[in-house]
């Protein structure tokens, strides 16, 4: 017996849970502050472009998303590309930039980069579909994967 995921993705979408959202992005976050804190000074840029790309690499899943068994899909309901990924990632990436700028950043950070990130939290929770400002932007949304079961 064969288990395969495969992607929930209907005419209907259905909102995903917004606390597998949001442990998945905790856990995209610790990967981009691990590489900051392991490839000083340079970490901190790989730390963003992994947050910037990492939704289009695999198939529409960031390391966070294969954990938690979510998937970015484009509204086709074909897999999250990188440039797509790029642009649902806009909110975060600006707020890892300002947050790498010693004072100026991160007055950045208190003043636009937060009230952001709680607008685009107050969006997954508040959404009919869960639909962030970077979703939105990217003409993305985000599925659950499930089981099914092959037969031989």
């Amino acid at each position: 017996m064969e288990v395969e995921m495969e992607r929930e993705v209907s005419a209907v979408k259905v909102k995903t849970s917004v606390l597998k959202r949001i442990l998945a992005r905790l856990v995209d976050g610790l990967v981009a502050w691990a590489f900051a804190l392991v490839l000083p000074p340079v970490g901190i840029l790989v730390g963003i472009v992994y947050l910037a790309v990492a939704d289009g690499v695999q198939k529409g899943q960031s390391l966070g998303k294969m954990v938690f068994g979510l998937e970015v899909v484009t509204s086709d309901g074909s897999p999250c590309d990188l440039k797509a990924s790029i642009y649902r990632n806009i909110p975060f990436e600006l707020a890892l930039l300002f947050a790498a700028v010693p004072l100026l950043g991160w007055i950045l950070l208190i003043i636009a980069g937060i009230p952001i990130l709680l607008i685009e939290l107050w969006l997954v929770i508040a959404d009919h579909h869960g639909l962030r400002l970077g979703d939105r932007i990217a003409g993305t949304t985000v599925v659950e994967l499930v089981h099914s079961e092959l037969k031989p």
